[in-house]
């Protein structure tokens, strides 16, 4: 995802989800105001609630515990600072503890919080308990820089009863509303654009009192949107071995997978929390290819939006093209108003190509042309898009040009300004083509000609297999780099190299296009010191001139780089370092929140007793890091799909893992179970069998 044009910190959040609306707050369970950390709760684009603090006697609790294991859940357990209390009277800390349950939910848009405190004092307590809530109903592109050049008319806030109301009108004229409920009866003051909710509780020694609040959001005059029902997509998948470390990996992965489906026309997995949640292209797609064998249907349901929102014009400003993919779709004021171009956006190159590979894997592993067939017209413009783009080139390249300074300059998957350097550190020009994205053409004129073959189409798969053909020819001789024994970053205009060492070489692999002596040779460079820092495969070799390990693209360590380069090295039977590569990310998981793999990590050096580096520009959640553990599992295993079922294929094991048991992967319509096992020897062997003789 891209630092351009907009980009701030995120500082670590507590975050939960359930379909479209999701909730971030600080460990403490709460929303600072006057941040733009990615705290808030959202829905479609939009921060509703932008402050809800509390305060015990004018303090601010103390954190004990916060998890947000669960998905669509968050517990924080909290206690009493030193505090006055109404009587004048002061009360030690650690007096008593509160415990703030709280629940979103996708369907109804709301956010329930129980606040439960209990006095473990010999004697009553009496304090004040405050909240402070606003709504400000800022757009998402406002908290990461952009600056909005229309504003609705002034909000209005409503005392009820039961709570509060704010409203607010947009310029896109949407009528936002966040309903606060209360089942207490609080002392309600004006502070600023906030309100400031005072209760006087007195609680007896020993003794529980609770406050239930609810938020409720409503969008009244939205673009209408057909949502479907999102499915409990991963429901019966589960995966368990000898190795807790792995096991609680593999959980969180799919929990997080889960987690990320959200609905608009069609239910898909958003690119990340907490500024991501949006159909994101490549991620989107990506997410959905690595989570394809255990799940089909986020793979259904993003094919099917982005075939909706396929280009049908062209336009500068938003890079649509015809039959193009998009890159992202925004639906709040912003975008509405044409402030940002993600109505949706189309400026990346690789949507386009990662889309037909989806479409070409998903018919291999369900067993079924019916998507393929649905989705045909679709197919057929982005394939002729692919062939009228790479027409540009005089060797068929699929390439991008240069935007300006103040929007997207680069398209692949590093898409900061800085992210596709020269050898010397200067920034790359003209029209440029990627390394990996060549491998990407490649491979979906390849699984498209499959399909066709399949369908009876002879003529056309012979043709998309010849474009194929020339394109490995040509990308082996023009992208091979001798002096390194790796493939380039990519091509300049003229066809000038970018020789810098760079982990696109290791994604190469992954596509097939590589020939077999430059895999090995790649697959060895990958594996240097200088690219491998310990903990994975940098983006940028530690001996290149623009090297910055802190930086987004030029030195960090991405989970789905590394996923993709290890699977490319399994594909080209290089098992040592696949399996090394995805011991890695195991002991990557092991020192973040719940198991949970970041977007990216700072590429220092891995050092005994020292553990990898936070970035904090990095989404905390992210949709293709979630799907890195799961896809690459499937990719050392060598699962594949057979005409009966899945089958193995040189399965490989992590380290530290002699015993697997997978549950729940399905293959059309129908469910198996693989068991793998490391025997005497170190010998790997392995069965699949349907799930019902489990269940028997």
């Amino acid at each position: 995802m891209s630092d351009t044009p907009f980009m701030t910190e995120v500082t670590q959040p507590i975050l939960i989800k359930d379909g479209a609306l999701f909730l971030g707050t600080c460990p403490n369970g709460w929303i600072p105001g006057g941040t733009d950390a990615g705290f808030g709760l959202f829905h479609r684009d939009t921060r509703y609630l932008s402050r809800y603090e509390l305060t015990l006697g004018g303090r601010e609790p103390l954190v004990l515990m916060s998890s947000a294991a669960r998905r669509f859940e968050a517990v924080h357990q909290l206690t009493n600072d030193e505090i006055v209390q109404t009587d004048g009277k002061p009360m030690a800390a650690q007096c008593f503890g509160l415990r703030l349950g709280r629940t979103v939910t996708g369907d109804g848009l709301g956010l329930a919080d129980r606040i439960e405190i209990r006095n473990f004092a010999l004697e009553p307590i009496r304090f004040e308990l405050a909240l402070t809530i606003d709504a400000l109903f800022e757009d998402i592109f406002e908290l990461r820089g952009a600056e909005a050049k229309s504003r609705g008319p002034l909000r209005s806030v409503e005392t009820r009863d039961d709570g509060l109301t704010f409203r607010y009108v947009g310029a896109d004229a949407v009528e936002r509303r966040l309903t606060m409920l209360l089942d207490g009866a609080p002392t309600i003051t004006v502070h600023g654009s906030a309100r400031r909710l005072a209760f006087d509780l007195e609680i007896d020694a020993q003794q529980t009192e609770a406050l239930k609040i609810r938020f409720e959001v409503e969008e009244v005059g939205a673009p209408a949107h057909a949502i479907p029902p999102a499915p409990a997509v991963f429901d019966g998948v589960s995966v368990s071995s000898d190795n807790p470390v792995f096991d609680r990996l593999l959980d969180r992965s799919f929990q997080d997978l889960a987690m990320l489906l959200t609905e608009l026309e069609e239910p898909f997995i958003a690119g990340g929390l907490p500024w991501f949640v949006a159909p994101f292209g490549r991620d989107s797609l990506i997410a959905a290819l690595q989570s394809l064998p255990f799940d089909p249907r986020p793979a259904e349901g993003v094919l099917r939006l982005f075939a909706r929102h396929q280009g049908r014009k062209n336009d500068a400003e938003t890079g649509e093209e015809r039959g193009k993919i998009p890159h992202e779709l925004r639906v709040g004021a912003m975008a509405n108003l044409g402030e940002v171009p993600h109505r949706p956006s189309y400026l990346s190159i690789d949507a386009t190509p990662l889309f037909l590979i989806l479409i070409g894997r998903h018919a291999e592993w369900t067993g079924s042309h019916a998507l393929f067939d649905e989705l045909r017209t679709s197919v057929d413009a982005a394939l002729a898009w692919m062939t009228e783009r790479s027409a540009a080139d005089p060797k068929g390249y699929l390439t991008y040009d240069r935007q300006n300074e103040d929007g997207v300059i680069h398209q692949g998957w590093k898409d900061s300004k800085t992210g596709v350097p020269r050898a010397d550190g200067g920034p790359s020009d003209g029209s440029i083509a990627l390394s990996e994205v060549q491998g990407y053409a490649w491979l979906a004129r390849r699984l498209m000609a499959a399909a066709c073959r399949r369908a009876g189409e002879d003529a056309v798969a012979a043709s998309l297999d010849a474009t194929a053909d020339a394109l490995r020819e040509h990308f082996n001789a023009d992208f091979w780099m001798e002096a390194e024994g790796c493939f380039v970053l990519g091509l300049e205009d003229g066809g000038r190299q970018l020789d810098v060492v760079s982990s696109n070489a290791g994604q190469v692999l992954w596509s097939g296009i590589a020939d077999t002596d430059k895999a090995s040779r790649t697959a060895e460079r990958m594996m240097r010191p200088d690219m491998n820092c310990g903990w994975g495969v940098r983006t940028l070799s530690a001996d290149a001139a623009a090297y910055n390990p802190l930086n987004y693209h030029l030195g960090s360590v991405w989970p789905f780089d590394n996923a993709l380069i290890a699977a490319g090295m399994k594909g080209h039977g290089l098992d040592a370092p696949a399996v090394a590569l995805f011991d890695a990310l195991i002991d990557v998981s092991e020192h973040f929140a719940i198991g949970r793999l970041p977007e990216f990590f700072i590429g220092f050096d891995r050092e005994p007793g020292l553990f990898p580096a936070r970035c904090p520009f990095a989404e905390p959640l992210q949709a293709w890091s979630a799907g890195a553990a799961p896809y690459l599992l499937t990719e050392l295993l060598g699962l594949r799909p057979g005409p009966s079922g899945p089958v193995l294929d040189n399965p490989l094991l992590p380290t530290g893992v002699a015993r697997l048991e997978i549950l729940g992967l399905t293959v059309g319509d129908q469910r198996f179970d693989c068991r793998v096992s490391r025997g005497d020897g170190g010998v790997i062997s392995g069965s699949v069998t349907p799930a019902e003789e489990r269940a028997a």
